[in-house]
């Protein structure tokens, strides 16, 4: 068996407690089926956890695939051999396998945000104010070419839906900084966790938006280019635990809880627009409508056309068209035609190719000037389309 590398986080205390050192295995575990030892048939094929042959655990959301190896499974289905490997499990005789980001998705733009989780009921809410140590194994397969950082554990009182590009707050992750990119390894990902009570659901995967993912391309070979997983952030799970470590003193919370994340950076990147910084409006060049109405005129193609050029060379991307106005005529006019005339620039870009669910619309009316609407030429320059990187 590989050696096993021990990453051990500990965000909210300095020190590993006499108890967190202790066998998981020697004091109660509140995740039922941990190992995922327990099956209702041998593997046979991808997707057993969404087609419910593991006790306790689902896919989220439902409609993704996580997979599930065993020594009993069919062939491309056991351990330590699989089609996305060769890994012993860490315990026992089993483990699951989880596309936790799609590096390169072979032509169906929405393969970005396509990631996989699983949940699980826990044997009983976490109790208020209580401490809990929180930890489970994670290796990357052999046969990936992608990894990540943030893979997490996030604990929420009701069984919650995760959407594919929507962020999480999970309570366990991975620093950015730590890359898991050193397959056919086991890494013990650890933290504590103070409860606020009524935890009730554990969900393990990824949570960030696409935007901010830590994702990276760890080799050029194309050794296993056939491969199931080689285009993809592939992990295996294995041996999940929480368990209660005792009642925190009321007057150290404070001292626990004080610390802060560190703010996720802005992305930026050079563009034929110039330096675009994420959430800063880059306004569009000649845009042009007909008068008082919202329909685009041929000479504005040409910049929305490099648009569309920048949106299909950043896939990831997504953003937000705003429309503005000057101040001639009423509040309530020109607010509806800045609203329009965004729609209509998200309408150009979608009839070009562009996903809807990467575009949404916003209009300002008269509201943000950034020139004077005292002269034809600063009412010109407050009449504008302008986007914005999400």
């Amino acid at each position: 068996m590989p050696q096993a590398i021990y990453l051990i986080l500990t965000i909210l205390i300095g020190t590993i407690t006499p108890l967190m050192a202790q066998e998981v295995d020697s004091i109660k575990n509140l995740v039922p089926n941990p190992s995922f030892e327990y099956y209702f048939e041998c593997p046979e094929h991808l997707e057993a956890i969404r087609f419910r042959k593991i006790p306790f655990w689902v896919a989220n959301p439902g409609n993704c695939t996580p997979d599930y190896f065993n020594e009993c499974g069919r062939r491309g289905y056991r351990v330590p051999k699989n089609r996305c490997g060769t890994m012993p499990a860490k315990s026992g005789h089993a483990y699951v396998g989880m596309i936790l980001r799609v590096g390169h998705p072979e032509g169906d733009p929405m393969g970005w945000y396509y990631r996989e989780h699983i949940t699980v009921k826990l044997k009983h809410p976490l109790k208020k104010n209580f401490r809990y140590v929180a930890q489970m194994y994670v290796a990357l397969s052999t046969y990936a070419n992608y990894a990540i950082a943030n893979i997490g554990m996030l604990f929420t009182p009701t069984a919650r839906r995760i959407k594919w590009n929507t962020f999480y707050e999970a309570q366990v992750v991975t620093p950015r900084s730590k890359l898991l990119d050193k397959a056919n390894r086991w890494v013990l990902v650890r933290d504590t966790i103070v409860a606020k009570g009524g935890e009730t659901f554990l969900t393990i995967g990824e949570f960030n938006t696409l935007e901010h993912s830590q994702i990276k391309r760890i080799t050029d070979s194309r050794k296993h280019r056939k491969k199931f997983n080689f285009n993809r952030a592939y992990y295996y799970i294995d041996d999940v635990a929480v368990v209660e470590l005792g009642k925190v003193m009321i007057d150290t919370l404070p001292r626990i809880t004080i610390q802060q994340k560190p703010p996720i950076p802005k992305i930026e990147f050079k563009t034929n627009f110039g330096k675009i910084t994420q959430g800063e409006p880059i306004v569009l060049k000649n845009i042009f409508f007909e008068f008082a109405k919202a329909r685009l005129l041929p000479k504005s193609f040409p910049e929305l056309n490099k648009l569309v050029a920048l949106l299909k060379k950043h896939p990831q991307i997504q953003i937000k068209i705003q429309g503005h106005t000057d101040n001639v005529g009423t509040h309530t006019r020109n607010q509806q035609l800045s609203e329009r005339r965004a729609q209509s620039v998200v309408n150009y870009l979608i009839n070009k190719g562009v996903l809807k669910e990467r575009l949404t619309a916003e209009g300002f009316g008269e509201t943000k000037p950034i020139d004077t609407n005292q002269t034809k030429q600063g009412r010109q320059n407050n009449r504008r389309v302008a986007f914005v990187v999400l």
